[in-house]
C-alpha cells in the first residue's frame, strides 16, 4: 500500500536562508524498482541507499532532464545506475557477482548483516551526470569511491569539486518479513554559498552551522521510517527553533523509460552479420535492465532491405 508520507523530497532552510535541506523518503519507488529483480539482500541494500543518494542529490540541482547516479568499481558490486528525471521518475539495477559477495561476508563473518555500500563496491568511483538534451552540456561530477559509508563519498566530492559545507545522512530500514519492502531516507544540509540573506545580526553561522549538524544527528531511524510522520512533523521536530521553512515538496515514482519502438530503432541501426549473429531460430530477445520487461523482435524487421 502506498503512504503518502513518502516518496517526497521536501526542501526547507532554516536561520533565515543561511542553511538549506533536503529531506527524502522512498518505499513504494523502492519496491517498484527492487520487486523487479531477485538481488541478493546485500544487493538491495547497494541499490536503495544508492536510488535515495541520487534523489537527494538530483532534488538540490536545477535541470530539465536526466540526472543520472552511476557507480563503477572493482567490487563484488561492479556496478549501480540510478536515474532520476525532472519529472520524478526513477529507476535503477545493478551489476553484481553473488559468489564474491558471499566469500567476503564469510571472511569478514558478517553473514546476515547489511555491511555499508563501500564494502562491496570496492575500489572505483561515483559519478553524477546531468543530460538535459540535445544542445546542451553534460554536466559531470566525479569522485573516487572512498569512506566508511555512501554518505562519506558523497561528501568527498562536495569538499573537492563544489567546495560547499555540506552535511548528508542516508538510512535503510531491511524487510522484516516477506510482505515488507526496503526502505530508504536520506538528510542533506548545506550552507547557502555567499549567504547574504537577511537574519538575526547576532548570529553566528559557526555555531548555528554546528547546531543544525547536532539537531541532525539527533534524528533517530525510528522516527526516518515511521508512516504515521510526514517529512514536515519531522523536520518541526529537529528545527522548529531555528525558523524552519517549508520551501517545496516534490513526488517520486517508479518508471522505465524502455519501449519496444526505441528498441527497434536501435536495433534496426545494427548490420545485417551483427542482427544474425544475435538470433536465435530468426528471434531476438532483449531484457531492460531496469525493469526485467522483455521484447521480442523477429529477425525479418530489424534487417533493412
Amino acid at each position: 500500500m502506498t503512504n503518502k508520507n513518502f516518496d517526497q523530497c521536501t526542501s526547507f532552510h532554516i536561520d533565515g536562508g543561511a542553511f538549506l535541506g533536503r529531506f527524502v523518503r522512498l518505499d513504494a519507488a523502492l519496491d517498484n524498482i527492487l520487486g523487479r529483480h531477485k538481488y541478493p539482500k546485500q544487493v538491495g541494500a547497494v541499490v536503495a541507499e544508492c536510488a535515495a543518494l541520487a534523489v537527494l542529490l538530483s532534488s538540490s540541482m536545477k535541470y530539465e532532464g536526466l540526472f543520472t547516479l552511476q557507480t563503477q568499481s572493482d567490487g563484488p558490486v561492479s556496478m549501480v545506475v540510478v536515474d532520476v528525471t525532472s519529472d520524478g521518475d526513477v529507476r535503477a539495477y545493478a551489476k553484481f557477482d553473488e559468489e564474491r559477495i558471499n566469500r567476503a561476508k564469510e571472511i569478514r563473518k558478517t553473514t546476515g548483516e547489511i555491511e555499508a555500500a563501500p564494502h562491496f563496491l570496492g575500489n572505483g568511483h561515483l559519478a553524477f551526470t546531468i543530460d538535459q538534451g540535445k544542445g546542451t552540456d553534460l554536466y559531470q561530477g566525479v569522485v573516487d569511491i572512498q569512506g566508511k559509508t555512501l554518505s562519506e563519498v558523497a561528501l568527498r566530492y562536495f569538499a573537492q569539486s563544489e567546495q560547499i559545507e555540506t552535511y548528508i545522512k542516508l538510512y535503510l530500514e531491511e524487510p522484516k518479513n516477506n510482505d515488507d519492502a526496503w526502505k530508504a531516507a536520506g538528510l542533506m544540509l548545506q550552507k547557502t554559498p555567499a549567504f547574504g540573506g537577511k537574519t538575526d545580526k547576532n548570529l553566528n553561522l559557526d555555531d548555528a552551522w554546528y547546531e543544525a549538524l547536532v539537531f541532525a544527528e539527533s534524528l533517530k531511524d525510528k522516527e526516518v521510517f515511521d508512516a504515521g510522520l510526514d517529512s514536515e512533523n519531522i523536520l518541526n521536530r529537529l528545527y522548529h527553533a531555528n525558523k524552519l521553512v517549508i520551501s517545496g515538496v516534490k513526488n517520486y515514482k517508479f518508471a522505465c523509460r524502455c519501449s519496444r519502438d526505441k528498441l527497434l530503432n536501435t536495433l534496426s541501426s545494427f548490420e545485417k552479420k551483427d542482427i544474425d549473429e544475435m538470433a536465435d531460430k530468426g528471434k531476438i530477445a532483449i531484457t531492460c535492465n531496469f525493469c526485467s520487461e522483455q521484447y521480442i523482435f523477429n529477425r525479418g524487421e530489424l534487417i533493412k532491405h
